[in-house]
This record gives structure tokens, sequence and C-alpha cells, in this order.
């Protein structure tokens, strides 16, 4: 089973600290994705074990990178004693069988811990290098968050039909960031409704504390689309709640998770095609807001659980 994972209980008190956690995030990664390699080798999906065999390589050259980054003073391997175990590429078994859909979804919510991790140790950093160095080691991470999203779309996409829209979103959020906030719109109206539906449900059930943890997700993305100039988000919770049907603290973490995924694989994807620099720079920040929700929501479901 996965082990709880919140980013909120980290502190970084130096350059050095952060040298090694990162040194220690990268070695563990390389030694992760050369694992799901091999299992892709065994199942015959080559691309997808071409893919982690690329990732690897990587992150080894990140290690290489960060030894000069950090200079002498940096320890290397090993993280700080204070700082314990619990890194983002530590967490999740790997499965004796695994599917290329099942390996790219446990990368993908590894390199977005990471992402989590990195991004709220620059937001509460000590001092101004501190928070440029893990800006700069959060933006690697969401570069291989988009790399792994895209090959996991195409590994669903195998397996399932009806692409077409997710496509159409990310090509037209690809033109100018008035067409990136139409779709950002879009997105956080569906994820709202959504939300909005599981939460009346839940509370009408008798299970508050799963409706909070939506309420609180509601609240960030009300402030989101605000940011945005958004306005006008169609159904009230009560009625997406009748459209929405039962809800259950079973079918929360799915049910609660797929609008959330659906933003973060559509703005990481028009980050990665656009050619607009202004576009790219507002994906990447949407998606980041993204995936720090996703974060946040998997660690509130996983305390609850």
């Amino acid at each position: 089973m996965a082990s709880s994972f919140n980013p909120n209980s980290w502190h970084i008190s130096s350059v050095e600290e952060l040298m090694a956690l990162a040194e220690a995030q990268e070695h563990r990664a390389a030694a992760r994705y050369d694992q799901l390699a091999a299992r892709m080798d065994r199942f015959g999906s080559l691309e997808t074990a071409a893919l982690f065999r690329r990732l690897a390589a990587m992150e080894r050259e990140h290690v290489e990178a960060l030894s000069d980054w950090g200079g002498s003073a940096a320890p290397h391997g090993k993280l700080p004693d204070e700082l314990g175990e619990g890194t983002a590429t530590d967490t999740d078994e790997v499965p004796a069988s695994l599917t290329p859909y099942r390996a790219l979804a446990i990368a993908v919510r590894n390199e977005e811990r990471a992402f989590s991790l990195l991004t709220y140790i620059a937001a509460h950093a000590q001092t101004s290098e501190i928070s440029a160095r893990a800006e700069a080691l959060a933006i690697e991470e969401l570069h291989h968050v988009a790399l792994l999203r895209a090959q996991r779309r195409k590994a669903y996409h195998a397996e399932r039909h009806g692409a077409r829209d997710h496509e159409r979103e990310i090509d037209i959020a690809t033109r100018s960031v008035a067409d990136l906030r139409i779709v950002a719109g879009r997105l956080l109206s569906r994820a709202l409704e959504t939300h909005q539906a599981l939460a009346q449900e839940l509370r009408a059930a008798g299970d508050q504390e799963g409706a909070n943890l939506l309420f609180h997700l509601i609240a960030k993305e009300l402030a989101e689309a605000r940011r945005l100039g958004i306005r006008g988000f169609g159904n009230s919770g009560e009625e997406a709640a009748e459209a929405h049907g039962s809800a259950t603290s079973a079918g929360l973490d799915s049910g609660a998770m797929w609008p959330v995924e659906n933003m973060v694989d559509i703005f990481l994807a028009a980050a990665e095609r656009s050619r607009d620099e202004k576009v790219v720079l507002e994906a990447q920040r949407l998606g980041g807001v993204a995936i720090t929700w996703l974060a946040e929501l998997r660690a509130d479901l996983e305390a609850t659980a």
C-alpha cells in the first residue's frame, strides 16, 4: 500500500539540504524507472519501456548536474537524517504484473508528488536562493509529468475510445492565452459541477468529513476562476448533485480525481505543444496548480482512509 504523502510536513533550511533531497529523489526515480522498463519489456510494451529508460537516463544526468550545482559542500546521495525516508519516488510498490497504463500511472503519481514537494519548499523557503533553486527543480519535474501523462493518454486510448474532445481542447488551448483561459473556464466549470455534486451527496449521506474535503477543493477552484476572470458556472451544487446521482465515500477518490486529472493532462499538453511563450508559462502555471490540488486531495483521502 502507498504511504501517505504530505508535502506540508517537509522543511528545508539550507541549499545543501535541498540538493541532498533532490539528489536522493533522482537516484530513487532512476532506479524505479529501470524497474518499470524491465517490467514493460516483459509485458511487450517496447515503447513504454523505452520511455522509462529515457527518463532513467535523464534522472542520472540530473544527479551529475546537481553535484556541480550544489558545490562541494552539498552531501551526495543521502538525505539529512532529520528529513526521514518518505520521498516522492519511494512510496508505491510496483506490482509483479503491470499494464502500460498502470505503470505510467504509478510514474505520474510519483513525479507529481516530487513536483508538489518542491513547489511547497519554494513557497515556504527561508531564503531566496533556496526558493529559486526549488522552483527550477520543480520545472524539471513538470516536464517529466508532461512526458508521462502524454504516454499515459496513449495507453489509455489504446484500450478505450473518445480522445477527440480531449485533443480538441488541447489544440484550442495552444493558440493564445485567451483561448487557454476559455478552455480553463470549461474545465473548471466541469470540475466544480462534479465536486459540488459529490459534496452535496456525501453531506446528504452523513459523510460530512468527505464533503468538507471537497468543499475545500471547491473554494480553491472558485478562487482560481476568479483569478482568471471567469464567471458563471452552470448548475448549482444541488442541481449538479441531482444530475450526478448517488455518491459514496468509496467512490470519492476516482469521482473527485478525474476532472482535476483532466485539467493537468490538457494544461501540460498545451504547454508542451504551444509555440507561444506566454501560453507555455500560463499553461505550466495552471498545470502546477492542478497538480497541487491532486496531491493535497490524495493526502487528505489517505489521511481519512
